[in-house]
């Protein structure tokens, strides 16, 4: 009999466990600790990772910061409180004198020992020293074009890593970044982004939550919604295994390697990419296909793109009910960090569907500055959307068209040649309600007027 009510006693126990762990698990990095329960706000624990662990909702204090790469697989991850929204921080900031000059203008960092704080900090090699870029915090600048070779640091704030990043690669091939400077960097303050995403997502709810300095954005996976967050220097860690030397880069990606639908980005702000703000990119592996993805009412903010959509798909793959409508892209091209000058790849929308036509739909959406539209890297075509009532400001000078790599097609508008400039963009693309306007005035000054307006009520 007193064994049974010992069963009997440990089930109800067992029972009321399990029903308090089905409420929100409460996360603070400034007040929790990871030995509390995280059931209530007064009783937080310290870290996502512990929270994902007790529970389907995890809330983070608003106003705290968390270092780190975060996780949220059939989840939901917002905030709590008052105040500003919760930050997660991949920056590994400097601390003392730590820059060595090994020549006029190289300076080398050893990113190993206890001179760093924040993200990334180990004694152990680590791929999270697969840096994506510095940033003068005291300003709030972004740096860093990472060169594949040494002997091509040649201007101020181009870095270096590796020459390969093969798959095997051994992490320690990653303990210090040299850095083309005529400053003393000691001199400056300094923070690096580490090598990692900023999250992962699939069956996700993310809302409410900002994101700040890593070498890869939000990798958002199949049924995710997104909301009410800010994305901002993302990118720039060298992608360790591919078959030539290229960076991550991109804020928001959604990547086909399977069937991908039933997703959402809705009121976010994202900034300062090495790559594209957002993007529906892949390689479409037996017919995998995007369906119902939906990009809607967000600022892209100086991002090297403003949005992408890249296949490499065979006939048959298209986007299925796929949208990028209601959004203002700002400056793209303007990052602060990323390729070489002279990319055509600096562009409001980059378009690079192997197939052709594929369905995606850019609708309604408000573009000032930067570059138009560049596609056809592969097999030279450029009727890859659906394109319904955009409007796109550009400065005098700047392209409305390009070819990939920048050797044929490249149409360069200005008022002296603006119709027939837009008729052969119109012919070619298969565009005919963007509406082109050219303006004199600082972009800055253009967007302050356009803010005054209220784009997002429709």
């Amino acid at each position: 009999m007193m064994r049974l009510r010992s069963v009997i006693i440990f089930i109800m126990l067992l029972a009321s466990g399990l029903t308090s762990l089905a409420g929100p698990v409460y996360v603070s990095s400034s007040t929790g600790l990871d030995t509390n329960s995280g059931l209530s706000p007064d009783n937080p624990v310290q870290t996502i990772a512990s929270a994902m662990k007790l529970g389907k909702e995890v809330l983070l204090k608003s106003g705290d910061i968390f270092y780190g790469p975060a996780v949220c697989y059939g989840r939901t991850l917002s905030r709590y409180g008052d105040g500003p929204n919760p930050v997660v921080c991949g920056y590994k900031r400097i601390a003392g004198q730590r820059w060595k000059r090994v020549s006029l203008r190289i300076w080398r960092l050893d990113l190993l020992g206890d001179g760093f704080t924040g993200a990334g900090v180990s004694d152990e090699p680590s791929m999270l020293n697969n840096i994506g870029c510095i940033h003068e915090y005291d300003k709030d600048l972004v740096h860093g074009r990472k060169v594949q070779y040494r002997k091509d640091m040649k201007q101020d704030w181009d870095i270096w890593q590796v020459e390969e990043a093969h798959s095997d690669m051994d992490p320690a091939a990653f303990n210090a970044i040299y850095l083309y400077s005529k400053r003393n960097p000691n001199r400056m303050k300094l923070e690096l982004s580490v090598g990692d995403a900023a999250l992962r997502t699939d069956n996700a709810v993310v809302e409410g939550v900002d994101f700040v300095g890593f070498g890869f954005g939000i990798s958002g996976g199949t049924n995710t919604q997104i909301r009410n967050c800010s994305i901002d220097a993302m990118g720039g860690m060298i992608q360790v295994g591919y078959p030539h030397f290229v960076c991550y880069g991109n804020g928001i990606e959604f990547y086909i390697s399977r069937d991908m639908e039933n997703c959402l980005v809705e009121n976010c702000s994202v900034s300062r990419c090495y790559d594209a703000g957002m993007t529906i990119q892949g390689s479409g592996f037996e017919g995998a296909t995007p369906k119902n993805i939906i990009i809607r009412h967000n600022v892209i903010s100086h991002c090297c793109q403003g949005w992408e959509d890249f296949l490499r798909n065979g006939e048959g793959v298209v986007f299925e009910d796929c949208r990028f409508v209601n959004n203002i892209i700002i400056g793209s091209g303007d990052s602060g960090f990323g390729y070489a000058d002279g990319r055509f790849k600096y562009c409001n929308v980059l378009g690079n569907n192997y197939a052709g036509d594929t369905g995606m739909i850019i609708e309604n959406n408000i573009f000032v500055g930067g570059n138009f539209y560049c596609s056809g890297a592969f097999r030279g075509k450029y009727t890859s959307h659906n394109w319904k009532n955009n409007t796109c400001y550009l400065v005098p000078g700047s392209f409305v068209l390009s070819d990939y790599t920048g050797a044929r097609d490249v149409l360069r508008v200005n008022n002296d040649n603006k119709d027939q400039i837009i008729q052969q963009y119109r012919t070619l693309t298969g565009d005919n309600t963007t509406e082109f306007i050219l303006v004199e005035e600082d972009v800055p000054v253009l967007l302050a007027k356009m803010l005054t307006n209220d784009f997002f009520a429709n």
